[in-house]
């Protein structure tokens, strides 16, 4: 039996064409992959430069958000402190609000003041807390006439026993300012009140009899 002596150089050959061909591929396959890799990085590059855009962006926003709702306090502040004034004219009454972040949203504090807002030793202190239920009743009354004004429902204000807490001192201011603030906003209210006083400010009152005494209500426009 006789054997050919070049036959395992052509195994051999086989097997080394078989690595060449197999090495071309893996170089082939290594290009393509290095080629994507640098596409990647490329749309990487411009994802992290589109979120730093977005996130300045985002600050931005909240940066005008947080000025506008500044805005919109103070001038809250400004007219309830107006209110306060005019109906407890001498307790030098004020109202301020605290902006302040609070589970990553906006939230608003309301404090009462007594004394200038300049005033290191003027008081401060949580409306029903430290000031009673007639300045609270007053200032709640004006919050509710701007969100009314705000949301432009319709303007109808009832108020049902709303401003009993007010001290019967301060019912004559209370009734003047009621009357002044119905017509300057073009608001009807309907005060339901055991009050005397309030009706001689009112533009219609009605007056019934039950089994506890007068129930009376005022309509002031």
């Amino acid at each position: 039996m006789s054997s050919d002596p070049l036959r395992p150089l052509e195994g051999l050959s086989r097997r080394v064409r078989a690595l060449e061909d197999s090495s071309t591929r893996l170089l082939t396959l290594r290009d393509r992959l290095a080629s994507e890799l640098v596409g990647k990085e490329k749309e990487v590059e411009g994802l992290r430069a589109r979120i730093e855009v977005l996130l300045k962006v985002g600050e931005l926003f909240r940066a005008l958000l947080d000025l506008l709702v500044i805005k919109q306090v103070r001038v809250v502040e400004s007219v309830v402190t107006e209110g306060l004034s005019t109906i407890f004219h001498d307790l030098n009454l004020g109202f301020e609000a605290q902006v302040v972040p609070r589970y990553n949203k906006v939230a608003v504090d309301f404090n009462f003041r007594q004394g200038s807002s300049e005033d290191p030793l003027a008081i401060r202190g949580r409306p029903l807390d430290s000031f009673g239920g007639g300045p609270s009743a007053v200032a709640d009354l004006i919050l509710r006439m701007l969100t009314l004004l705000r949301l432009k429902k319709r303007p109808l204000l009832l108020l049902d026993e709303t401003l009993g807490w007010v001290s019967d001192d301060y019912i004559d201011a209370t009734g003047l300012f009621l009357q002044q603030l119905a017509e300057s906003m073009g608001v009807d209210m309907l005060l339901v009140t055991h009050k005397q006083s309030f009706l001689d400010h009112a533009d219609r009152s009605y007056r019934c009899l039950d089994t506890e005494g007068h129930l009376e209500l005022k309509s002031a426009r």
